[in-house]
């Protein structure tokens, strides 16, 4: 067994051993001393309580609830993290035989459904759920991550069942049609999607014999029809690829406890120390090259409507550069949205909306082939149909920008920028999710070097010119593949007589493939060495030095701050390296068995100042001491929401003040500070968070640009276009329209189409016209949490007054409620997909409980962890109605509720309505049934899902700015949550449950929205 150092950050609590089994296995051990064990671990108590549910293949799938006004995650009166674990395989999809594609994504479902020594269907997931957690995994091209998290009580008996996927999985037989029809499913659902569309059209039009020119995604024909028709038996190739790719030296397994790490270690070699072992190397894919044949448009058509173009660029595979990151350096400059940048000039001339730049992190762009270096333009119709139409003089400035960047020459300075951004943000990082990060950290471990585990996104080591120009080499008019994806695409085919339609099998998808033509791409040429036409002719300078990168990292009220701040002035990478070697020596040291008891419930912010127009809450910082800060204001007005015009005349209001901001905000953005803008029913609310030093900066900078904010004629027509797209695209996805069918349904709110009608109307002199009336009778309210005193938080809500001049009294605001529906009635509202093309039918069916209560709100909750499985179960796994099935509770304005919801493109909405009527009659009688063991296993793990710590000061605000914003203003209202669930008993859910969801309750409210595909009737 061999024992490695990793570099951690001096502000990480959390204790880190990587290790190397005897077996090949890679292990990354982390040992959280704030989470909290019970003194007996009972593992076989927890083992026993798991109740028959199905597993499967990801997480029970819910909408976020935001929408509804629940925000963030539910907290309890201490802190309790979850424990989680991730394992990656260095095999993914590019290994596929061709005679079956998608076999990997197929077998990454398959290993959820047992093993030998699990061998019940559902014992994993129901372990998991029944505990408090959540489980998934993904297909990438070179590797496959699997993932869950859990009560951390539980890690141990999760840890066995998952070990047993790689030990011993037995791919039943009899679920091998289930489980294919799931994946089939899961196609099936992406079809309509633009971005897998384009995803696989580049698949398919990539070089014959290339890895890359397959189907990865895998459907019911690629992976059980055609191969049956061959007489190939599925499930024996299925065990083949397992046993030849499934081994200890090409996992990761990155584990986080409760537990000292001599007992996380003792836990893995025991359950993992039996994996397969083989001594062949992971596969390589270098020698293939680069997918694509340069020179070629490929022209698609857009599902939403709109168009995008894409350039992309193939370069060789940089992995082994991880340490300088070559690419991202090109990504920052060419992806820049400042002053002098490619977007600002596209902008400028009206051609584009956004603009994205650099080598995504997917496994299609970053692979052992080549890495893809894509620019991807959304364009307005003016760009769309510029110079030479198809958006191609969008190109022609993007090889103008390309050649000042060649011309001007690398800048040392800009690099010194981004590593110092990127050492601040690794210093000071949030704590993210456990799930998310044992997940992240698995696939790092596959690539880069056991020491630089926890900081290699941050590692910006040296300033390599000769291989940042070798890159921009590359990045030439003919080393050029081109994507246009737009609704537009039957006119542009008319326009285009050289063109020939053809089909993209797996997604039937019609598109054309044309060469570019030589006199463009020589006028490209001359535009990349600085001569292009004198009209066409732009002025790119380089970006200016970033002024909000902060350097003040001292925290308010006495907080210790253990880094050294000294470093990270003027980008100082040494001092802080400095830093991380001093701590590593207490970084790898196991820590004692036994842990601190838990801190107690966070203290909630305090109301410093309440008056005409302006209430403000503030908090310190608490547990979580790092230099960042949260601003929050909702800004409340009379007239925001009077009509359908006011309505849309405030979007686009919020949408110009933030395009003209863009160029300074990004500059914000990239050194850590973020913000949002965005319309709220009759109030807007404003959230800026992030590093506390240049906080107030950045909200001066937005007030007094909305406080003076003039329409611009110039910019007016490309945003007002863009929003007009963004309403016509709403609903486009069929989850979408029926969350919003049921939102319509129960409060008052303008519909879409009205919204739209009037957006359409307006013009630069209607808007400026309606933004007084906008920006009149306001009122206030904003939270200040973290690293910012109370004093300073009021000078900067007392600067946002003086800016905006709110005058109304707090109760003088606009309230917003819900529908209250007639006891024992049931309607329906139904509508066919906004998409002709969409293969999907959603079935949402509420069930309207009344006001929110702590005790209504614990039961409504209660029965989403006792039923979500359940529901998930038979309607997913044992009915395969769709690949999206699940069963949420919602909080609407004040109103609870049970939803719960399909999507499927195998069954039509009656179909659909029927099954989930009629799990809901049986459940009554399962829920009565249940064993008392297995209903407290229940109850604890809602209780400690309730009692989950903040993972950032961002994370703690969202939770309180939900209270605030509501206006429910109790910050204790979640351990009330905790004592109302201590203190509920089985029978009182029953009898809930049977009151508000019976069909014989007369008490029962039920809404059912059916949202139709083209072909259901």
């Amino acid at each position: 067994m061999q024992q490695f150092q990793v570099v951690a950050s001096p502000q990480d609590k959390r204790h880190y051993r990587r290790l190397r089994l005897d077996n090949g296995l890679h292990v990354l051990l982390i040992s959280d001393p704030e989470i909290s064990l019970p003194e007996v671990t009972d593992e076989s108590q927890s083992e026993d309580s798991a109740s028959l549910n199905s597993e499967n293949d990801g997480s029970i799938e819910g909408e976020d609830a935001s929408e509804d006004g629940e925000g963030g995650r539910d907290r309890g009166p201490s802190f309790v993290k979850q424990a989680a674990a991730a394992l990656a395989v260095g095999i993914g999809s590019l290994s596929d035989p061709q005679h079956l594609p998608g076999l990997s994504h197929y077998l990454e479902h398959m290993l959820f459904m047992s093993s030998e020594k699990y061998p019940d269907e559902n014992e994993y997931d129901a372990y998991i759920s029944n505990n408090g957690g959540m489980a998934n995994a993904y297909t990438e091209l070179e590797y496959t991550n699997y993932h869950f998290e859990v009560n951390p009580k539980a890690l141990s008996g999760a840890l066995d069942r998952f070990a047993q996927f790689f030990v011993a999985p037995l791919c039943k037989a009899d679920a091998l049609e289930r489980e294919v029809q799931a994946v089939d499913n899961e196609f099936i659902g992406v079809m309509q999607r633009d971005s897998e569309r384009l995803a696989q059209l580049r698949c398919h039009t990539s070089r014959s014999g290339h890895p890359y020119k397959t189907f990865f995604w895998g459907n019911m024909k690629s992976l059980w029809q055609d191969p049956r028709d061959r007489g190939v038996d599925v499930r024996q190739e299925l065990q083949a690829y397992y046993r030849k790719h499934y081994r200890a030296e090409r996992m990761c397994l990155a584990v986080l406890g409760g537990q000292s790490l001599g007992q996380l270690q003792d836990m893995v070699t025991q359950m993992f120390g039996s994996l397969p072992v083989d001594a062949q190397p992971a596969p390589s894919f270098e020698r293939f090259g680069t997918p694509f044949e340069a020179g070629r448009l490929h022209i698609l058509p857009a599902v939403k409507t709109g168009h995008h173009i894409s350039a992309t660029f193939a370069l060789p595979p940089l992995l082994r550069h991880y340490r300088t990151k070559p690419e991202d350096y090109l990504s920052h400059l060419v992806g820049h949205e400042g002053q002098g940048s490619l977007l600002s000039a596209l902008k400028h001339r009206g051609w584009a909306t956004q603009l994205q730049a650099g080598v995504a992190d997917g496994g299609v762009e970053r692979s052992s082939c080549c890495y893809l270096f894509d620019v991807s333009v959304q364009l307005t119709e003016a760009g769309l149909q510029a110079g030479p139409g198809m958006g191609l003089a969008v190109i022609g400035l993007l090889f103008q920008y390309l050649g000042m960047l060649q011309r001007e020459g690398l800048q040392s300075w800009a690099y010194a920028e981004l590593a110092a951004i990127a050492t601040t943000k690794f210093q000071y990082a949030n704590e993210e999710e456990a799930c998310d990060y044992v997940t992240r950290l698995a696939a790092d471990m596959l690539h880069y070097e056991p020491e630089h585990t926890l900081n290699a996104d941050s590692l910006f080591e040296g300033w390599d010119a000769e291989l940042v120009g070798s890159l921009l080499d590359h990045m030439t008019p003919a080393n050029l593949r081109l994507d246009l994806q737009s609704s537009a695409f039957d006119t542009i085919m008319q326009s285009q007589a050289s063109a020939e339609l053809a089909h993209e099998p797996w997604f039937k998808l019609p598109y054309t493939s044309l060469p570019i033509p030589r006199q463009q791409v020589q006028q490209w040429q001359a535009a990349l060495q600085g001569e292009a036409a004198g009209g066409d002719r732009e002025t790119f300078v380089m970006p200016v030095r970033n002024v909000y990168i902060p350097t003040d990292f001292q925290l308010v009220g006495g907080g210790a701050n253990h880094c050294n701040g000294d470093a990270h002035a003027n980008g100082g990478v040494v001092g802080v390296k400095r830093a991380r070697e001093a701590a590593q020596a207490h970084k790898s040291e196991p820590h004692s068995d036994s842990h601190a008891s838990q801190a107690a419930f966070p203290t909630p912010p305090s109301l410093i100042a309440d008056g005409a127009g302006l209430r403000v809450w503030h908090r310190a910082l608490g547990a979580i001491q790092l230099p960042k800060a949260a601003a929050y204001f909702t800004i409340s007005g009379l007239h925001m929401e009077d009509t359908p015009a006011s309505a849309a005349a405030l979007h686009l209001l919020l949408k110009l003040v933030r395009d003209s901001l863009n160029e300074q905000t990004y500059l914000a953005d990239l050194a850590g500070l973020q913000y949002e803008m965005s319309p709220e029913g009759p109030a807007f609310d404003v959230q800026v968070d992030g590093f506390s030093h240049k906080l107030p900066v950045l909200t001066d900078a937005i007030f007094s640009r909305l406080a003076s904010f003039q329409v611009c004629e110039e910019r007016f027509k490309a945003v007002h276009e863009a929003l007009v797209l963004q309403y016509r695209n709403a609903c486009i996805s069929p989850d979408r329209h029926a969350a919003y069918l049921r939102l319509r349904s129960l409060k008052r709110m303008w519909s879409t189409e009205s919204v739209l009608a009037a957006m359409e109307g307006l013009t630069p002199s209607k808007l400026q016209a309606l933004q007084s009336q906008l920006l009149s009778d306001l009122h206030i309210e904003a939270l200040f949490l973290g690293n910012i005193s109370a004093g300073d938080a009021v000078s900067v809500a007392k600067a946002v007054q003086r800016q905006l001049a709110p005058q109304l009294q707090s109760h003088q605001r606009v309230t917003q409620g819900v529908v209250q529906l007639p006891d024992g009635h049931s309607y329906l509202h139904r509508q066919r997909t906004k998409n002709e093309q969409e293969d999907n039918s959603v079935v949402e069916v509420y069930y309207q409980v009344g006001p929110d209560s702590i005790q209504e709100r614990a039961c409504a909750a209660m029965l989403e962890q006792c039923m979500s499985e359940p529901f998930y179960n038979m309607l997913r796994t044992k009915e395969q109605l769709g690949y999206s099935v699940h069963a949420s509770f919602r909080l609407t304005h004040g109103a609870l509720g049970i939803s719960c919801t399909v999507v499927s493109g195998v069954h039509g909405p009656a179909h659909l309505d029927a099954r989930i009527e009629a799990f809901v009659h049986g459940y009554a009688a399962t829920l009565e049934a249940m064993p008392e063991a297995e209903w407290e296993g229940h109850r604890q793990a809602l209780i400690q899902a309730k009692m989950q710590k903040d993972g950032s000061i961002g994370d703690e605000a969202e939770r309180f700015w939900e209270l605030i914003a509501s206006r429910r203003y109790n910050m204790c209202e979640r351990e009330q949550e905790v004592q109302a669930l201590q203190g509920m008993t089985h029978g009182q859910l029953c009898e809930w449950y049977r009151r508000h969801l019976a069909a014989t309750s007369p008490h029962r409210r039920r809404l059912a929205v059916h949202v139709l595909m083209t072909s259901s009737d």
